[in-house]
């Protein structure tokens, strides 16, 4: 799997693999290009995206559930008394 470009901002990925070649080269002393980069954005993308993208589904529909339960108590409050003689 590669990175879809278009899915993926230019600046974020940028960022990205420099964090990752920086901090590669921090614990290694070794030097890491941008292919090997890039490759391991893939594998954490492979590997974690699908479970990464659930999650945020799963935030959503918990703020969607919210703003449903916030939207009947305001529905409820419009009701009118029905028991008027």
């Amino acid at each position: 799997m590669s990175i879809d470009d278009n899915k993926l901002p230019k600046e974020l990925k940028t960022k990205t693999i420099d964090e990752i070649i920086t901090r590669i080269e921090e614990i290694e002393d070794a030097s890491v290009g941008v292919i090997v980069a890039q490759d391991i954005i893939d594998i954490v993308l492979e590997n974690l995206g699908n479970s990464i993208y659930n999650l945020a589904i799963q935030d959503a529909s918990k703020v969607i559930k919210n703003k449903v339960s916030d939207l009947e108590v305001e529905i409820s409050l419009l009701e009118k008394d029905t028991d008027q003689l």
